[in-house]
């Protein structure tokens, strides 16, 4: 748990540190620009993986260190070079399809060839630590995942002496980011979890069966959280995403004990564990929440305008309700992990859904009345709803989760 934390703060600062090095560089609309396609990066890159990862997480435990289990591991890793072509293309796609609505710059073709590259780092990142946590491995996960974040914020450091430009910045992130990807994938294949034996058949359609079930939940969470930039850019500009950004990466970071908390629920629920061990971390993950978030308020409201510079003055009220947000969230980032360990995969995949069309119609009415306030307002709403239908849906179902998955053998330990 304590190394989950740590991993996950240096992941989050690694973004942030991205984050007030190109708003610093860039300003607000040249920085809102660098975030939509960031944006649509990360949505892509999530939506070609089709659940991959989530299904893989529920499945592995039992069949690990058997044939079963090296044609499992196969399949996912044939899908996920799939999704590096799938995901490029079709965050090119939409970000040609945003320009008119949003900002010409989204279609320019320095501008795309960014988006392609760092959706290419967003598919590792998507793809690449749910191996390691599937294989029960969830310091190599978190450190790695930790590492490409890190391969992000040098990439910015580095392009930024070459050119300060939103699609320069953006490929430079994008150019770190799959450096370090293609180290991971060298490694997760030495130790023999990606291997590239002809994919099972069977095994690629449970993959595909299982993880579409699923991409609700985490395709819904994906829109939950990032569907407000959309809409706040096509209501208010890139320059007002711009300002929202920075006050929305900032209240991420109470979201890295839940997170980390969330990782461990889901290989427990998938081995059989019961509800007083999820109510435990679902208490932890709100306390922790709560504290962090005091924290960041306090260091927000008095960084923000000396750091990122008066015209950002607009995110410092931002950061605050934006952390009632994180609070809320606290326990659905338990409760969902919990859901897809369980191989409820289509109750979380409805879940997910519903969370999206829901978060979509309170942007839809709030960013307009209120534009930045309403995009905050709607993520508290989002995910406190998120919350409380998640843990309703989760809770019975581990009543009787109380023995371990039955294995094929008794697989031994993966030596990483």
């Amino acid at each position: 748990m304590a190394f989950l934390t740590g991993s996950s703060l240096a992941q989050s600062a690694s973004y942030a540190l991205s984050a007030v090095l190109a708003s610093t560089l860039l300003g607000p609309h040249q920085r809102g620009l660098m975030v939509l396609g960031i944006t649509t990066g990360s949505i892509a890159g999530l939506l070609s993986g089709l659940g991959t990862g989530s299904a893989l997480r529920s499945r592995l435990p039992g069949v690990a260190g058997t044939p079963a289990g090296v044609r499992l591991l196969s399949s996912y890793t044939w899908w996920s070079v799939v999704s590096v072509v799938a995901g490029g293309g079709l965050a090119v796609l939409l970000s040609v399809l945003s320009a008119p609505l949003i900002d010409p710059g989204l279609g320019e073709p320095s501008f795309l060839f960014a988006v392609l590259v760092v959706t290419t780092g967003y598919v590792a990142l998507t793809q690449f630590p749910d191996v390691w946590y599937a294989a029960g491995r969830f310091r190599a996960g978190s450190g790695w995942a930790a590492v490409v974040a890190f391969g992000g914020l040098v990439g910015i450091l580095i392009g930024a002496r070459l050119d300060r430009s939103a699609s320069s910045l953006l490929l430079a992130q994008g150019l770190g980011m799959v450096a370090l990807a293609v180290v991971q994938g060298v490694r997760l294949h030495a130790v023999g979890l990606v291997p590239f034996h002809s994919p099972g058949g069977r095994e690629l359609t449970e993959l595909l069966r299982h993880g579409c079930r699923a991409l609700g939940l985490t395709m819904g969470l994906a829109l939950a959280l990032r569907a407000d930039r959309y809409v706040l850019g096509a209501v208010a500009g890139a320059a007002t995403v711009g300002i929202y950004s920075v006050a929305a990466t900032l209240s991420e970071g109470p979201r890295v004990v839940p997170a980390a908390l969330g990782q461990i629920v889901n290989r427990e629920v998938a081995l059989g564990c019961g509800v007083p061990r999820v109510i435990r971390a679902r208490r932890t993950a709100l306390l922790a929440a709560i504290a962090m978030s005091l924290l960041v308020a306090v260091g927000g409201w008095f960084l923000i305008v000396p750091v990122f510079g008066a015209e950002f003055a607009d995110a410092r009220p931002l950061l605050l309700v934006l952390l009632l947000a994180e609070i809320a969230f606290a326990p659905f980032a338990v409760a969902s992990r919990g859901l897809l360990g369980g191989g409820w995969m289509t109750t979380a995949g409805l879940l997910g859904a519903g969370g999206s069309v829901a978060a979509l119609i309170l942007f839809a009415i709030a960013i307009p009345l209120w534009g930045g306030y309403g995009a905050a307002i709607a993520c508290v709403l989002t995910y406190a709803g998120l919350s409380v239908v998640s843990w309703r849906l989760l809770r019975p179902r581990l009543i009787g989760n109380t023995a371990p998955r039955p294995r094929e053998t008794a697989p031994p330990p993966i030596r990483v």
